[in-house]
């Protein structure tokens, strides 16, 4: 065939296959698996969301949108644009799944375009280490988006070569070393790559292809490495542990990190460093580039070649993935000192010394130059999860990838090597230990190569990563750690102040707190010292918000670290309650509470407890056990396996609410069980309980070391005394007294004052008489003497019993049913007394089955161990913080024990509930798996508690304690302690000789160790001391003298004896002192006047004697008996033991002081005696009381030796309602003036301590007497304006911030208590030092007057003046009289004020006055009438002005003041001559007076003359008709009339006596007559008396009450409005009394106050009336003064008839 005949057949089959091509779609031919995909590009979009471990992270999520371009069959270029929801936030994990080193982009570009190559792209870590590391859910949408575009695309038309083997062996081949293998193969290995790429560049075939990579890959293998002689100097990849790694650095130990975990140590968080065991047990140091000079050296090591792989399996939040790591990355597990030979030589690395041992030593780091990095910042903290110190890194290069080391150094010159995980972690937190937090999620933390960083300076961070060395300069100072603690005490959000305990402060820290949410000014922190105790107390200024608040204590120096705590400020209102459904339960609103406070109460719950066990509500982990709508969540495994009849404790906690705690019970049908608390004896208790010498009752006569019997088995504990702290067994054990006679009394507990109450609820007072022997003595004053105390068995053990048997168990035993009460012990340190509600259910810890016998009696059951506590409402408790002490010899043995173990720490708790102990004796066994014996234990025998040295546990040589034979009871030992209400407490330890008793007798030396406690304690006053306090110090001391009483006691005894004696001692408390003393004002008020610097000045006094005078400035005190001040106030104080008032001067009872006043004109002498002289006495002079106040100041002395008060303290301050308030800003006492009105009436003028005015920033201010306080209700006060008030200065620093704030409260000191009252928010306007006025005077024709005024520039002024249209422009105020219908003529002379009022009312009111005059006089003088008239021309009005404005008269050259203090009137007010008045009441007719009037705005003065008249001859008067009526009158019988119309009556009769002896004229006499006549007439027989009802109070509530809507209120209260209401009416209709329609109406306006608004939380308490007033039924009604007593009389009679609202006629007793 010829050439042309082979091409003409090629083209006709090329023509042929594009037609058959082009027949077919090309999805059809869709690429997948392997399958090369055509030429062209290839788009797809898909989202990226979120997972279930994205909880704690915020991103949103967003598109993506992948598009692939194949060209030649390869991948050449691959984009990913970010779409829809992205943002900024999301660049790092976005560019880590696209083009970072593990990206889509970089890993398949260039590879074949198939479905296979992008399968092969791994997006997960738990994938392996080539995946893409914390970007999966954007990696994970971009690989879904890239295959749905790769799927999409045709299969190329051509024959796809497969070459990606072929490329890998030649990229492998060109990627190693000639000089590492021999010259012949690799010769030969050069020969088969040369192949390989021809091979690679024709793609001739599948097969060709195939062959030339096989054989590429065998002459690879077939390289033969040079022998180390050849090959003297090599680069390696090596495992150096941290210490040598670090050591070059100056770093002194770094240690391997021991890992609890085991899965973070083996997974890509360690990257950079390397570990030895599997098990990830270990992180052991750094893997690092090293250059080694002489490669023998590494004969001894492990070669990691590239056919070295290693698989790790790891589990990691819940996912297990496992990795294989190949070649150098299988280092990663493998021994220290591993190498993997590199073939280039790294750009760094550290050069090993060999060792004359052979061991390593590593230089500095080589190669790459130390990068400084200033645009790093960094974040340091003494508080992490994570350690004791945290340091976090911002801004690392992106190029690092992994971090080998981080070094950090100090300016002292240390340097510290940090380690993978525990120390380095995500390259950019750094967090260390340095012996405080020793533990961080279970692994234990290294601390001892960091401790030392404490108080040095940090000032680099040196970084060894693979992307270089970098060095990040620093200044930090690392403050020192310190085994300290403080805590708060939570509050109420009503309390004003709560507790700090502080313990393990430094000598030289000086304390500074914070507390996070409150502001600065808003608390304070009174710390106080007495040289032996601290006290700190938070003081709050203004009312806390509810919510969990932050307290830091830190040193003021900066020496020491901070520490902090937190405190929770509840209200105490509580919106929730158990619904007590337990077939569906619940927590339900609780009453009074509205809707939306539950809601929002139910949405913000922090954790739920469960038996125990705490679920957080909300956050990673959290567990909804309250649903949305209160209900509990019975599927959750909190209750999963939850049995019919058992109880679980629920307890809700939340910030801003007292934790509440409900039970829970799982619903049963009628048990056959009951569950109830027994009684019962030892040998009960321990029958079933597996312990040696159960159930027996034996006893035994020999006596241990304090000659006592408790040497038997489970017999009854017996004393002879109530001593040995037998009283703590009232906590839980059963007690039985009996007396010399015989009689037997049950014990029932102990109760706080040591006193004995028995099972019949009397209680005895225990002494001890002359024999040494108890005496209880009866409230009744009977008694008996103790023979004998039986301690008897457990009294509240909870037992199930058949319910057929409960019976029969009460007759035999002590039984206390669910819903009784539990009770027993007292307060005693840490020990406290409790009560609680019995709830014994099948899951109660420690429950035991009665069993009842054919004979009727019963066993008990062993114990079980449950997960409730048997108590209402009660979690069961877990103790904690509990510090075991295994005894040594010395200290064993005291009270006949071989074996002794005591609690201390927190151990108040479990020894209040402490039942029982049991011991479990192991032997050698370690493991504590196989128990040799097991013994039972009783109170006062074996277990029991001290007040101050802990819960003391020993086992007894006894017949309920015997060791088995062969053994001496060393070895290993558990203990469990049996609680009521608590989780068994165990204990594990190992005895050696040394902690065994070994009986010795006292030595001297111990002997009189305890008599000088003796003796100390004998030389004790007990008046110094509190009577608890000095009662148990005398319980040890009968203790010790009983003891040393003995023949030989032993040293244990005697040592534990003078331990328990000087801790009685120790414990011993001061009783409180008392005494009134005299506090200057500056002292007194310091600790009242928050928010106020300025002290408060004495008061300086020019009149001296209102000072002095004892019902004017009462509460106070003054030194000078001049009276020129008055220096403070005479108030109780509390003595603290540091004051030694033999410095100050002391009043008793036979102190006097004589006091002579003169007050306005009259002079008096008052002798004061006793306490009452502290009123002119020494500052600080006192008088000692013998009572507690019920308020008082507490002093103490501070480092100076100076007094210090603290606030008031006490009984809390009664809350005034209804009073008001009324500023004035013009006040002749100051520049302030606050009326009070409605004060209490224990308030009075005399008795007043103190004031202080607050207000609404926290400020208060301190009132002084006198200056500020004026006869109890004035208070008054300058700020610079009013320099002297009545020739006395002002002070007026302390006050002047008062202005520009707002008043609220003012609080009230005195003798009768503290006093405190929010009033309506008064605002202190300002005023200002360049304020002035002046108007010129004018005459009232003007129309205008100059007018000078100087105001602030934010001073809006607006004039005006009473009686005056006024108005200013410029320096002229133009005045009219006020109506407009006058003219301005109309204008009237005298005295005008103009105010001037600031329209933005921030300044205060301006006033000034000035004179309008005129020439005109409008009087003249009647001669004959002895009277000023009118003058001509004028009227009546215009005599009337003038008479008004009369200031003074002038008689014969004397004036005589018109008005004011030592005013005479000579001229009355209708113009008559008061002819009486001192200057005329001696003079004789004919005599002549020269007046002179003056009248303010007349300039023209008024001048006559006044004449005493010739006395007439007297008329004769017809006075018969009145003397008969005045005998008639002395006939009538006052029983016969009311008490009101004879009152009426006799006062008639009397004014008739007065006119018929006067006889002045007829007229009087008639009117005299007439008035009696009508008095007689208008007379009311008491039988028939009418009772005026007034109802216009009622009628007006009822009114108030009818006007309201039920919708507005809530149910309770709108029921209880009706009712009164109801009430009201009836009593309105019957009129029965005043009483009845007065209590009707008080009823019926206390419901419409106590009304709730629906969604409101509280009510506002106010008097009860209607409109803020008090009422009556007895209103009074202002008449006016009568011309006359005549006139009254008239006006009284015919009141009698006048309507008030309605009349009662019934019979009535006189009054």
């Amino acid at each position: 065939m010829g050439k042309g005949t082979i091409k003409t057949k090629a083209m006709t089959m090329a023509v042929a296959m594009s037609m058959v091509a082009g027949l077919c779609p090309s999805t059809v031919f869709a690429a997948s698996g392997s399958e090369v995909a055509a030429d062209g590009t290839y788009t797809n979009t898909a989202h990226v969301k979120r997972t279930d471990a994205d909880t704690d992270d915020e991103w949103n999520e967003y598109d993506v949108k992948v598009s692939l371009t194949v060209k030649d069959g390869k991948f050449s270029n691959i984009t990913v644009t970010p779409g829809e929801g992205y943002d900024s936030g999301n660049d790092n994990y976005f560019n880590k799944a696209y083009n970072k080193s593990k990206g889509i982009k970089t890993l398949l570009e260039g590879k074949d375009a198939t479905e296979d190559v992008v399968n092969s792209w791994k997006t997960n870590s738990a994938e392996g280490t080539d995946a893409v590391s914390g970007a999966t859910c954007t990696a994970t949408a971009i690989k879904a988006a890239a295959l749905e575009a790769i799927q999409s695309a045709p299969v190329a038309s051509t024959v796809t070569v497969d070459t990606s083997a072929l490329e890998a062996a030649i990229s492998k081949a060109e990627g190693l070393s000639k000089d590492a293998y021999t010259e012949a193969s690799w010769t030969a290995m050069q020969e088969k790559l040369t192949a390989a790429k021809e091979a690679l560049t024709a793609k001739e075939s599948q097969e060709a292809v195939n062959t030339a990579a096989d054989t590429l890959t065998k002459a690879i293998d077939a390289l033969v490495q040079k022998t180390p002689d050849a090959q003297k100097e090599v680069y390696v990849l090596m495992n150096i542990p941290y210490a040598d790694f670090y050591k070059a650095d100056g770093v002194t130990g770094a240690d391997t990190v021991s890992s609890a975990t085991k899965q973070k140590t083996r997974a890509s968080l360690a990257a950079g460093s390397y570990h030895v065991n599997s098990d990830g047990s270990d992180i052991t140091g750094v893997t690092f580039p090293v250059k080694i000079s002489d490669v023998s050296a590494l004969e001894k090591y492990t070669q990691i070649k590239d056919d070295s792989k290693v698989d790790i399996t790891t589990s990691i939040k819940g996912k297990e993935s496992t990795t294989t790591y190949t070649g150098k990355e299988a280092l990663f597990e493998s021994t220290s000192y591993s190498y993997y030979i590199l073939s280039d030589v790294p750009s760094y690395y550290k050069e090993a010394t060999v060792n004359a041992d052979g061991s390593f030593s590593f230089g500095e780091v080589k190669g790459a130059k130390t990068q400084r990095l200033s645009d790093v910042s960094t974040e340091f903290s003494t508080s992490s999860r994570y350690g004791d110190y945290q340091l976090d890194i911002d801004g690392l290069p992106s190029e690092i990838k992994t971090v080998y080391g981080v070094v950090i150094s100090t300016k002292e010159g240390s340097s510290y090597g940090l380690r993978h995980v525990e120390n380095i972690w995500k390259k950019t937190e750094l967090a260390w230990s340095t012996g405080f937090v020793t533990e961080s999620h279970g692994n234990t933390l290294d601390f001892k190569d960091y401790a030392a960083m404490m108080g040095q300076t940090i000032n680099k961070v040196t970084y060894y990563t693979d992307a270089g060395i970098y060095e990040i300069p620093m200044d930090q100072k690392v403050a020192k750690k310190f085994d300290g603690e403080v805590s708060v005490e939570d509050v109420s959000v009503k309390s004003e102040k709560t507790a700090i305990t502080v313990s393990g402060l430094p000598n030289d820290f000086e304390e500074e707190y914070k507390i996070d949410g409150i502001d600065e000014d808003a608390y304070s922190v009174e710390i106080k010292s007495d040289g032996k105790t601290t006290t700190r107390t938070i003081n709050f200024k203004k009312a806390l918000a509810k919510g969990r608040y932050t307290v830091t204590l830190s040193d003021r120096n900066g020496n020491y670290a901070p520490i902090s705590t937190t405190f929770n400020a509840y209200t105490e209102t509580m919106p929730a309650k158990y619904n007590e459904n337990d077939e569906d339960p619940a927590v339900v609103k609780a009453d009074g509470v509205d809707e939306e406070e539950f809601q929002t109460y139910l949405k913000n719950i922090t954790s739920v407890t469960v038996n125990g066990k705490e679920y957080a509500a909300s956050g990673k982990k959290g567990v909804k056990l309250i649903t949305e709508d209160g209900k509990l969540d019975l599927s959750k495994d909190a209750f999963k396996d939850a049995k019919a009849g058992e109880a679980f404790a629920v307890t809700i906690a939340e910030d801003g609410y007292q934790a509440y705690t409900f039970t829970y019970k799982v619903p049963e049908e009628k048990s056959e069980y009951s569950y109830v608390y027994v009684g019962m004896s030892w040998s009960e208790y321990w029958a079933k309980e597996g312990v040696y010498a159960a159930g027996d009752t034996g006893s035994s006569s020999d006596v241990d070391s304090r000659n006592e019997y408790d040497k038997g088995a489970f017999d009854a504990v017996t004393r002879a005394t109530a001593n040995h702290g037998l009283h703590r067994g009232s906590f839980q054990c059963s007690a039985v007294i009996e007396d010399t006679n015989g009689n037997k009394y049950e014990l029932a507990y102990w109760n706080a004052d040591g006193k004995a109450v028995m099972s019949d609820g009397s209680v005895y007072t225990r002494s001890t008489n002359e024999d040494k022997k108890a005496v209880f003595t009866a409230e009744d004053g009977s008694s008996f003497i103790q023979a004998d105390y039986k301690v008897t068995g457990i009294k509240y053990v909870p037992v199930k019993v058949k319910t057929a048997d409960l019976n029969a168990l009460q007759e035999e035993y002590a039984v206390v049913e669910n819903g009784g009460t539990l009770s027993g012990g007292f307060s005693e340190n840490q020990l406290q007394s409790y009560t609680a509600i019995a709830d014994v259910t099948p899951n109660t810890n420690g429950l035991k089955t009665a069993e009842k016998q054919d004979d009727g009696s019963f066993t008990f059951s062993e114990r079980t161990t449950g997960s409730y506590s048997g108590l209402k409402d009660t979690q069961l408790a877990v103790a904690a913080d509990i510090t075991p002490n295994v005894r040594e010899t010395k200290d064993v043995g005291s009270f006949g024990e071989f074996i002794r173990v005591d609690l201390n720490g927190n151990y108040g708790g479990l020894g209040s509930a402490m039942q029982a102990v049991e011991w479990t004796y192991y032997g050698d066994d370690a493991s504590y798996t196989t128990p040799v014996r097991t013994f039972g234990t009783k109170f006062a025998a074996d277990n029991w508690m001290h007040k101050s040295n802990g819960i003391q546990l020993g086992l007894t040589d006894s017949l309920r304690c015997q060791l088995p034979e062969g053994t001496d009871g060393t070895g290993y030992w558990k203990l469990t302690v049996y609680g009521l209400g608590y989780a068994d407490y165990s204990y594990s330890f190992k005895i050696g000789t040394e902690n065994l008793a070994a009986p010795k007798t006292a030595t001297k030396e111990d002997i009189k160790a305890l008599q000088d406690k003796i003796d100390e304690a004998s030389a004790l006053n007990e008046s110094d001391y509190t009577k608890d306090s000095w009662d148990k110090m005398i319980s040890e001391l009968e203790e010790s003298k009983e003891l040393l009483a003995q023949e030989n006691p032993l040293q244990s005894a005697v040592k534990e004896q003078t331990l328990h004696m000087t801790a009685a001692i120790e414990a011993l408390v001061k009783a409180d002192k008392y005494v009134l003393m005299n506090i200057p004002y500056a002292e007194f008020y310091k600790a009242e006047t928050t928010g106020n610097d300025t002290k408060v000045d004495a008061f300086t006094s020019a009149t001296k004697n209102k000072t002095r005078t004892k019902g004017l400035a009462g509460g106070s005190y003054h030194e000078n008996a001049d009276g020129s001040s008055i220096d403070g106030i005479t108030y109780a104080v509390k003595v603290d033991p540091s004051v030694d008032l033999s410095k100050y001067k002391e009043v008793k009872d036979d102190d006097s002081v004589e006091i002579t006043v003169t007050n306005r004109g009259q002079t008096t002498t008052t002798t004061l005696t006793g306490k009452d002289t502290l009123f002119e006495n020494a500052s600080y002079a006192y008088y000692p009381l013998t009572e507690a106040p019920a308020n008082y100041k507490e002093v103490s002395v501070d480092a100076d030796g100076k007094l210090v008060f603290s606030e008031v303290k006490g009984q809390e301050a009664t809350k005034v309602e209804g009073v008001t308030a009324k500023l004035s800003t013009e006040s002749s006492y100051g520049d302030y003036e606050l009326d009070l009105d409605g004060l209490p009436e224990e308030i009075t003028s005399d008795n007043v301590n103190a004031v202080v005015v607050k207000t609404t920033d926290g400020t208060a201010y301190g009132m002084r007497h006198l200056e500020n306080i004026w006869l109890g209700t004035k208070l008054a006060w300058s700020t610079g304006f009013t320099s002297q008030v009545h020739g006395c200065p002002t002070s007026s620093g302390h006050y002047k911030s008062m202005m520009g704030k707002t008043i609220d409260s003012i609080e009230y000191y005195t003798t009768n208590g503290v006093y405190t009252m929010d009033i309506a928010d008064i605002y202190v306007p300002v005023k200002s030092e360049i304020t002035k006025v002046k108007v010129a005077d004018a005459d009232i024709t003007a129309g205008k007057t100059k007018i000078n005024v100087q105001l602030p520039d934010e001073f809006k002024p607006e004039y005006s003046v009473d009686g005056l249209d006024v108005s200013v422009e410029g320096k002229v105020l133009t005045f009219k009289a006020a109506t407009e219908s006058r003219a301005a003529a109309s204008v009237k002379p005298g005295k005008y004020t103009l105010t001037i009022k600031d329209k933005n009312k921030k300044y205060a009111d301006v006033v000034t006055t000035f004179t309008l005059t005129t020439k005109d006089m409008p009087a003249a003088y009647d001669e004959e009438n002895k009277k000023l008239v009118e003058a001509k021309g004028f009227d009546t009005d215009a005599l009337k002005a003038y008479l008004g404005n009369i200031t003074s008269v002038n008689v014969n050259g004397k004036d005589y003041a018109a008005s004011g203090r030592g005013s005479v009137v000579i001229i009355n007010k209708d113009g008559t001559i008061k002819t009486d008045a001192d200057p005329f009441k001696d003079a004789v007719a004919g005599t002549e007076f020269q007046i002179t009037v003056a009248s303010t705005g007349y300039t023209t003065p008024l001048t006559f003359t006044y004449k005493i008249a010739e006395t007439p001859a007297p008329a004769e008067v017809d006075t018969t008709a009145l003397e008969a009526a005045i005998a008639e009158a002395d006939n009538l019988k006052e029983a016969d009339y009311t008490a009101e119309s004879w009152s009426v009556y006799q006062a008639a009769l009397q004014s008739a006596r007065t006119a018929l002896e006067a006889k002045e004229s007829q007229d009087a006499v008639d009117q005299a007559l007439a008035a009696l006549n009508a008095a007689k007439d208008a007379l009311v027989k008491a039988e028939e008396e009418p009772v005026a009802i007034n109802t216009a109070s009622l009628e007006k509530a009822i009114a108030d009450a009818k006007a309201l809507k039920e919708a507005d209120y809530t149910a309770d209260s709108w029921k209880a409005l009706q009712s009164a209401l109801s009430d009201a009416q009836k009593a309105l209709e019957a009129k029965e009394s005043q009483e009845a329609v007065d209590n009707a109406t008080n009823s019926l306006n206390k419901a419409i106050k106590a009304l709730v608004k629906k969604g409101s939380s509280s009510v506002k308490k106010t008097d009860g009336t209607t409109n803020g007033s008090k009422t009556s039924g007895n209103d009074s009604v202002k008449t006016g003064d009568p011309a006359s007593v005549l006139g009254w009389l008239g006006l009284a009679v015919s009141s009698l008839g006048a309507g008030m609202g309605g009349f009662a006629w019934k019979r009535r007793k006189r009054k």
